[in-house]
């Protein structure tokens, strides 16, 4: 042990922790190294005199840059996790852990990684949350590739120390790994194991402790931990002399058990947040020691292949300079030490020999234990000094010969001069080495026979070694067994043996029992196959199915390595040899499983047409393509689709016979496999899940793996779909759930995990993690609270009793209105609705408000309760505004209407408290009782006015219950258009008549001043020569309303007629007539004329003109026709008729203008 080593055994704590960067830590043990070796010449292993002396690699940490192994690391899927801040702030500061991402990732390199307190890295494992907690472990293993010489195992962590773990180490690569340390707060619970830090002198020293030393929770992050190899154990300042402990501090490899989280307790709740910040994180991963070459090297280098051995010196070799180089053997190989390098020294074989070993019995008698082997010359000795036993040599420097007589097959070893040997029995050779042919194995006793199994090898055996050449897979000596993983050794089988199929799930088969062989055949000629008869194959080089396929195809695998035999029959156009025999070339072609596979036949001769073709279906048949490995064909056979020929001429196909295996007693079938499962397997084939295990893939065929069922240790799994069948009141793809009415933690894997809720109708609850209450979580329709005491919103009673008797949920009675949206809508004692909507009230809301009226219960809102919109003018004001019913508002006296709006008939004028006043209409001059419910106007009779109908219109007189009738008074000759009683009216000077409506005698009307003016002088003289005949005037007169034709006369030829002003007509110029006349044309005839009036006078023409004589011609016209107007459209009907028949004599004209009541006649003479 050097100074460097002396100084951390001293000090290892100090050594381990108190640098915390690695690389300064380098930096130290470099700087104290060196000062170790201020003496040391340029080569560590020899003084400055070239004596060999004791020499170390140098110390390192052995564990940088190696990446370690870990059985878990987070991020494999991305998670979050939380630092943990102490059992208050457990949650506050989250990250997120993701494996794919360079920036967020925690993988393994970080543990042995270069360390810096500025940039730090860590690994870190999944949280608790993914069950990270004992009893699952997490395992860091660190291979170093060689064995080291470890000081100490220093630890960083990034979270708080665990509160168990665990150093294993192995000191071979191959070697089982050996406690190294413990560190627990539990040593006695969790590795039983009592607490202990140091051993007393005469103890096993290579016993691991554990301490408690490490396991507090404190720190959080930043805790090391610093195991020295040494410290404790009594012979660690005789290092050199200790191989016990040079055995205990070699490692190969370094395993760190992580076993056990420390906690504040927290994690029994399961908050997610809380589990997240529980998790194993290490941010430096430090190994103290040398590369360990047993004080023979300086230095350890990768060789040829990479692997890191030690540069050895002082003649040793192996990879820890273990043991001496094969030509230095002249002592015992030992350990470098200070006080002695110990270095190998070479053998003495007298120049005839490179090799050597160490004999310690020489050594013992000798002092040099050097014995020579493979001394050259035949010579022999421990030096080669001798010559070997049975040679000789002519002198004594020459080589000495050998006689090589066989030790087995001669009868003695010494050969004659001639170098000849006596040979035992069966034995040939010149010197009896080797035995006769058909013998082997020579020994003492000569040579035996050949024992080969024909089944299993290839020729005869080996003549000397007696060893058998074996097929492919077959062994044993004699060839006699299959290798693992075959079975059936058979002579036909090129590779000897057939492979264990089992569907790929084991490789150890052995032949079964109860299988016997059968044939499948057919020849065609059984039921349905005699269709087939013979079946004729006439197209050349395509595939074709033979019929019937089904028997032949699906599971064929009991088949594997049988005969498959067609029966062909060639005819025409084949390929035909010299001697006229046809040749036929037969291919098959197998699918299945994805696979095909085709087989080809060799060319044989088809006698007298006939040719049976024979495949045995194997890979390692000739002609077959592709190349199937055992299982690929075997699997193709188990799901067998399609079997086609391919043929090279015409043929028909006439019988076919596969050979197969069943369950019987007959002839057995050797090729039946009979597999031994693994664990999760069963069936002769392992075909089937065991029980406990699933497919891994759901509904898979025999091909996919079983795994185990994982179901929480509550029940089993279906087989084939991996489904659990739970029990213990569980449920779920893997139990992992309580079945809904039950609460707990099913992971735990106990019978009572899953416990009864206590909620009504085992309804569902779930337990708070922070109280551990149980709160029921699906209540009955209609109840709530934690146990489902309450009533829900909407409902009422009390489901408990907890008021009283119990009274179960009902909904609450409100008829539809309420808002259902709402909460509070009723009492969830009494069930009272709370919240009437649409103007309903009551108990139920099943009644109008005050002042509104319809019918509550209505399934619309819009055929419920409307507002009573009584008219407050015509209403009795009053609590209930209206019938709730109806919506009849009550009204005031003679009021009508809902509402009260429109007054009774017979009455007007509504006003407020008072109704409706009577109309009091006259009974004789109203049409009936009704008025104007506003004005209170009355209807009246015609010409009757006034607002109660009571008197006549102005203008009209002979008021009665027929009404009033019009006076009529002219409105030229009338004084005002009321007229008397007796309907005569007041006329204005001038015109007379009961309607003032003709101008009194000697007086005409004047159009343009509207009255009545005096006729001049002549009038008088006029009337008595114009009109002599009264009998014809009295005769116009009494005709009613009607028109005259005078009768033919020829007319008077006064001097003088009519004016063409119409307003006189004279016999003497210079008088005018003193009646109103209408002037006629010359006509020579009576002229007929409608005139207005009571009298019509009819002159005869003078001369060339007439004049018509007017008498009482009314002033007013009425508006409408009347008897007046229709004769007077007849005359001048008359008058046109007359005018056509006298046209030499008559004049033609039109028929006047109204002028103020008047009719003129118009007209002036034709030529």
């Amino acid at each position: 042990m050097d100074q460097l080593e002396r100084l951390q055994l001293a000090q290892p704590h100090l050594w381990a922790r108190s640098e915390p960067n690695p690389a300064m830590a380098r930096l130290r043990a470099l700087a104290l190294l060196g000062m170790v070796l201020t003496t040391a010449s340029s080569s560590p292993c020899y003084d400055p005199r070239g004596q060999p002396r004791r020499c170390m690699p140098v110390f390192e940490n052995a564990a940088f840059g190696r990446v370690p192994l870990v059985t878990n690391t987070c991020g494999s899927p991305p998670e979050d996790y939380c630092l943990q801040m102490g059992a208050r702030d457990a949650s506050q500061l989250c990250q997120r852990c993701d494996a794919a991402d360079p920036l967020l990732h925690h993988n393994a390199s970080f543990l042995t990684d270069f360390h810096s307190q500025e940039e730090s890295t860590w690994w870190q494992s999944q949280s608790m949350a993914f069950g990270i907690q004992h009893p699952n472990s997490v395992n860091i293993t660190l291979h170093l590739g060689k064995s080291y010489e470890i000081t100490y195992v220093r630890l960083k962590f990034h979270t708080s120390r665990p509160e168990s773990f665990a150093i294993y180490k192995r000191s071979h690569s191959a070697g089982p790994w050996v406690p190294f340390q413990f560190y627990s707060a539990s040593c006695e619970k969790t590795y039983r194991k009592r607490q202990r830090q140091y051993l007393r002198p005469g103890e096993d020293e290579q016993v691991a402790f554990c301490t408690d030393e490490f396991s507090d929770i404190s720190p959080l992050s930043g805790g090391n931990v610093a195991f020295s190899t040494l410290e404790g154990r009594p012979s660690a300042y005789n290092f050199d002399g200790s191989p016990t402990l040079q055995e205990w501090v070699t490692v190969t490899d370094l395993l760190i058990s992580l076993n056990r989280l420390n906690t504040f307790g927290d994690d029994i709740f399961k908050d997610p947040k809380v589990l997240q910040s529980y998790y194993y994180a290490i941010s430096d991963f430090s190994v103290g020691g040398r590369c360990k070459c047993n004080g023979h090297a300086s230095e350890c280098a990768p060789d040829e292949a990479g692997r890191l051995v030690c540069v050895c010196q002082h003649n040793t070799a192996g990879t820890d300079c273990q043991h001496c180089q094969p030509f230095y053997q002249d002592r015992p190989w030992a350990r470098g030490t200070a006080e002695a390098a110990n270095e190998c020294l070479p053998c003495n074989c007298s120049g005839r020999s490179e090799e050597c070993f160490y004999d310690a019995e020489l050594f013992r008698r000798t002092g040099h234990g050097g014995h020579c082997r493979n001394c050259r010359d035949n010579t022999a000795g421990p030096r080669c000094e001798l010559c070997r036993q049975n040679h000789y040599r002519w002198e004594q420097q020459a080589a000495c010969q050998p006689c090589h007589c066989h030790p087995a097959g001669s009868l003695q070893p010494q050969c004659d001069r001639s170098g000849t040997c006596t040979c035992k029995a069966n034995v040939t050779g010149w010197k009896c080495e080797r035995c006769k042919d058909g013998y082997h194995s020579l020994s003492e006793g000569g040579c035996r026979p050949c024992a080969c199994d024909p089944a299993g090898s290839v020729g005869t055996c080996d003549p000397n070694t007696g060893h058998c050449t074996c097929k492919e897979r077959v062994e044993g000596h004699l060839c006699n067994r299959c290798q693992p993983g075959w079975f059936n050794l058979q002579p036909h089988n090129p590779t000897g043996c057939t492979s264990c199929f089992c569907y790929g799930h084991s490789a150890v088969c052995m032949a079964a029992d109860g299988y016997e062989v059968t044939h499948i055949h057919s020849d065609f000629r059984e039921g349905m196959e005699i269709l087939a008869l013979e079946w004729y194959i006439h197209v050349l080089q395509i595939f074709f199915p033979f019929p019937p396929a089904e028997k032949f195809l699906q599971n064929q695998r009991l088949s594997y390595g049988q005969p498959l035999s067609l029966l062909l029959r060639a005819e025409g156009n084949g390929t035909r040899a010299e001697n006229g025999v046809f040749l036929l070339r037969v291919q098959l072609v197998l699918e299945g499983e994805g696979l095909e596979v085709t087989m080809s036949s060799s060319e044989s001769q088809a006698q007298d047409g006939k040719q049976t073709v024979t495949f045995r279906l194997h890979e390692a048949e000739e002609g077959t393509e592709p190349l199937l490995s055992a299982f690929s064909f075997q699997r193709l056979l188990s799901n067998l689709t399609a079997l086609r020929l391919r043929v090279s001429c015409r043929l028909w196909l006439s019988q076919v016979q596969l050979t197969s295996a069943r369950r019987g007693a007959g002839t057995q079938a050797g090729w039946v496999e009979e597999c031994m499962c693994p664990s999760g397997y069963t069936g002769s084939f392992c075909e089937s899940c065991a029980p406990g295990f699933k497919r891994d893939i759901p509904f898979g065929g025999p091909f996919v793996t079983c795994v185990p069922c994982t179901c929480n240790k509550h029940g089993d799994c279906e087989p084939l779909s991996g489904r659990c069948r739970c029990l213990h009141n569980t449920e779920g793809p893997s139990c992992e759930r309580c079945s809904p009415g039950f609460y707990g933690n099913p992971f735990t894997g106990q019978p009572d995990d899953c416990k009864p809720c206590p909620c009504p109708d085992r309804s569902p609850c779930t337990q708070l993690p922070s109280s551990g209450e149980v709160v029921c979580t699906h209540c009955p329709p209609g109840q709530r609270g934690k146990r489902c005491e309450l009533c829900d919103d909407g409902f009422f009673g009390d489901p408990l009793g907890q008021r009283g008797p119990v009274r179960p949920c009902v909904p609450c009675q409100c008829h539809g209105n309420v808002d259902l949206n709402a909460v509070g809508n009723c009492d969830s004692l009494s069930g009272r609705c709370l919240r009437c909507l649409h103007n309903t009230t009551g108990e139920q809301c099943h009644q109008c408000q005050p002042g509104f009226y319809g019918d509550a219960l209505a399934p619309s809102p819009a055929g419920k309760c409307a507002p009573c919109n009584c008219n407050p003018d015509g209403s009795a004001m009053g609590p209930e505004g209206c019938d709730p019913g109806t919506g009849q508002c009550h009204c005031l006296p003679h009021v009508l209407g809902r509402t009260c709006e429109l007054c009774q008939h017979g009455y007007y004028g509504l006003q407020p408290a008072v109704g409706c006043k009577s109309c009091e209409c006259h009974p004789m001059g109203s049409q009936d009782s009704g008025c104007h419910a506003v004005t209170g106007q009355c209807s009246c009779q015609p010409g009757v006015t006034g607002l109660r109908c009571d008197r006549c219109k102005h203008g009209f007189f002979g008021f009665s219950a027929r009404g009033c009738r019009a006076c009529n008074c002219s409105p030229l000759g009338s004084a005002s258009a009321q007229c008397h009683e007796n309907s005569t009216c007041l006329c204005r000077p001038g015109f007379v008549g009961y309607k003032c409506d003709r101008c009194q005698a000697n007086f005409f009307p004047d159009p343009p001043s509207s009255s009545c003016q005096p006729c001049p002088t002549c009038y008088g003289l006029v009337k008595d020569g114009v009109c002599p005949m009264p009998s014809l005037h009295g005769a116009i007169s009494a005709m009613p309303s009607g028109l005259v034709a005078a009768p033919a006369m020829d007319p008077p030829r006064p001097a003088h007629c009519c004016q063409r002003s119409g307003l006189c007509c004279s016999q003497h110029r210079g008088k005018s007539c003193t009646l109103p006349t209408l002037w006629l044309p010359r006509c020579g005839l009576p002229t007929v004329v409608a005139v207005l009036g009571q009298q019509i006078h009819v002159g005869m023409a003078l001369g060339s003109h007439c004049c018509l004589y007017c008498k009482d011609i009314p002033l007013e016209i009425p508006l409408l026709p009347t008897n007046w107007s229709h004769l007077a459209m007849e005359a001048r009907v008359l008058a046109e008729r007359y005018v056509g028949h006298h046209r030499d004599n008559c004049c033609a004209g039109t028929f006047l203008a109204h002028t103020h009541g008047w009719w003129w006649w118009k007209g002036k003479p034709r030529a």
